[in-house]
């Protein structure tokens, strides 16, 4: 058993199939496991000089595999958990790597969205690396032109893969 940081699921297995049968009838899908996909999540505190001071926190995750960013609205809530043999991408981005890519993240969203008369200073507030469930699934309409796709547990939210 490993012991990991995540998120408490959402959407259960027999959730995404009611609310997917939903929006396609003929659907015929099978969640064949659970994954947990790695990210890593910084806060930080950003100052800067625009009409008004500002100082705020900002919220980012990190694609542990692809290096991609994503300004987070509302902080996640995690916690330990211990899990037995669902499969874990291994982590491609290390956490000092990960953080250079969300300073980096952070202050061009920062300049780019909001007019600032200085420089925005950024500092880390937190890190942690946590994993996000996710469903994958087989899907087919009529038994042809079988795909995969993924479901996040989280969000409801779905794509092909």
């Amino acid at each position: 058993m490993n012991a990991i940081l995540t998120q408490e699921i959402t959407f259960a297995k027999q959730d995404i199939l009611r609310g997917f049968r939903k929006i396609d009838k003929k659907a015929e899908i099978h969640i064949s496991q659970l994954i947990y996909y790695p990210y890593y999540f910084f806060e930080f505190e950003v100052n800067a000089k625009s009409l008004l001071k500002f100082r705020g926190k900002v919220g980012c995750t990190i694609d542990a595999l692809s290096g991609k960013g994503a300004i987070v609205d509302v902080q996640p809530e995690f916690s330990n958990h211990q899990i037995e043999v669902e499969p874990i991408p291994p982590v491609v981005f290390s956490e000092d790597d990960a953080k250079k890519i969300a300073e980096k993240f952070v202050f061009d969203h920062a300049s780019s969205k909001a007019k600032f008369v200085t420089i925005p200073k950024i500092r880390l507030l937190s890190s942690a690396l946590f994993h996000r469930p996710f469903w994958l699934a087989e899907y087919s309409q009529g038994g042809y032109d079988q795909r995969q796709m993924i479901f996040d547990a989280i969000s409801g939210s779905y794509h092909p893969l």
